[in-house]
């Protein structure tokens, strides 16, 4: 047979070749999209798992370590408060009384925070805890003595009497008093409806200076 005979079988054969491989590729494409649906969908499903068995507070203490304790410490400072009115001072008593009760937790205290320690789905936190300062706080005081001796006295003539005394006995203390500073541990936790849990709440002074 010559060589010009044998040149179609070649170009059928060549072509037959190049029929398999498109085959080929498009199963291949075929194949890898549904890969890739997979493999975007298991990314997805694994963070939701992990937070069904362990719970979102060990999700985000993972993904920024203290998050839980730093994001908890607005609620946690409300918390603090009830056990730190029974130990900050602010003068006498009628102006302690007040201030304690009265001015806004946010303006009263402020807190850093670490964390301590993870135990199961609590966080254990240590905060260090002091007392406000600056016009807003010393603004808010002197309005929380204001409305708490309007309670307090009934008698138009004995409120006036007792406002100015007091007034004047806080204004006359004011930065005179050493600094109060506390220490606060607590354990938080993230519950499934978003909200913070503030447990296990103990406050102590740290220092004065």
């Amino acid at each position: 047979m010559s060589a010009s005979a044998a040149l179609p079988r070649d170009d059928v054969a060549a072509s037959r070749r190049s029929e398999r491989n498109s085959k080929e590729r498009s199963k291949s494409r075929r194949f890898r999209v549904p890969a890739l649906a997979n493999g975007i969908l298991g990314l997805l499903v694994l963070p939701l798992l992990f937070v069904f068995l362990y719970g979102p507070d060990k999700f985000v203490e993972i993904l920024s370590p203290g998050y839980m304790c730093n994001q908890s410490a607005p609620e946690a400072l409300k918390a603090v408060r009830r056990d730190a009115v029974g130990i900050l001072s602010f003068g006498d008593f009628y102006s302690t009384s007040a201030i304690n009760l009265n001015v806004p937790a946010s303006l009263l205290l402020s807190m850093e925070t670490a964390t301590n320690r993870k135990v199961g789905r609590l966080t254990y936190c240590t905060g260090i805890v002091t007392v406000g300062s600056g016009p807003e706080f010393e603004a808010a005081a002197e309005q929380a003595i204001i409305d708490y001796l309007k309670n307090e006295a009934k008698d138009p003539a004995r409120y006036k009497r007792l406002a100015e005394l007091t007034l004047a006995a806080y204004r006359k203390t004011r930065g005179q008093l050493p600094r109060q500073v506390l220490k606060a541990q607590y354990s938080v936790q993230i519950l499934d409806n978003g909200n913070w849990s503030i447990q296990d709440v103990s406050v102590k002074p740290l220092t004065t200076r």
